[in-house]
């Protein structure tokens, strides 16, 4: 239990998609406008990152390396994290549809992220067991959504603090992502 839990730890803080391993980061400085658009799109990272790097890893483990077809994973990944995206986007769209209007074409878009994809290349790489590595996805999906609430935190109170006028809007944007990239890599000694 407690590899499982250091391997979380690790996937969301010290080996963070969108900071460390800079996937994904447009969504970082593109969905964090609003506090609670974030919230709702990195709850719905989350889930397709999650449940599209679970989905792929499987295929990968248990469809294209018995058949020896693993130059075929990009193509595959892409399709099902397309598919899953669209049905989630379905989903949600039935049960949430202020949300789906406001943010439509956003998260459809994110069956396509460089951070879904991204994640299960990087998870059909490693050389950990499942279970292993779905708890390193689970760690990496957790760490993608923590990153975009809080940036989109840190947004709300840069908005209101007193920034000298050279570092307004990206600028500041930026130099506070980087500074929380070196924070997030003193952690790299606890795993």
């Amino acid at each position: 239990m407690t590899n499982y839990l250091s391997i979380i730890i690790a996937a969301a803080l010290v080996n963070n998609l969108i900071l460390i391993q800079l996937l994904g980061v447009s969504s970082l400085f593109y969905s964090t406008k609003r506090l609670p658009q974030a919230i709702e799109f990195a709850l719905f990272n989350f889930v397709v990152l999650f449940a599209a790097s679970i989905t792929n890893l499987f295929f990968y483990r248990f469809v294209l390396i018995p058949l020896h077809i693993e130059f075929l994973r990009l193509v595959i990944f892409v399709g099902s994290s397309a598919l899953l995206t669209t049905t989630l986007l379905r989903i949600i769209s039935a049960r949430l549809p202020i949300t789906a209007r406001q943010q439509g074409l956003l998260l459809f878009l994110t069956g396509g992220n460089s951070a879904v994809l991204g994640a299960t290349l990087l998870s059909s790489n490693s050389i950990l067991d499942f279970s292993e590595n779905i708890a390193q996805n689970f760690g990496a999906a957790l760490g993608y959504s923590l990153m975009i609430v809080g940036f989109a935190a840190v947004r709300l109170r840069l908005e209101s603090a007193d920034v000298p006028a050279p570092f307004r809007g990206s600028a500041i944007a930026l130099i506070t992502a980087g500074l929380v990239t070196i924070s997030l890599l003193g952690f790299a000694g606890l795993t």
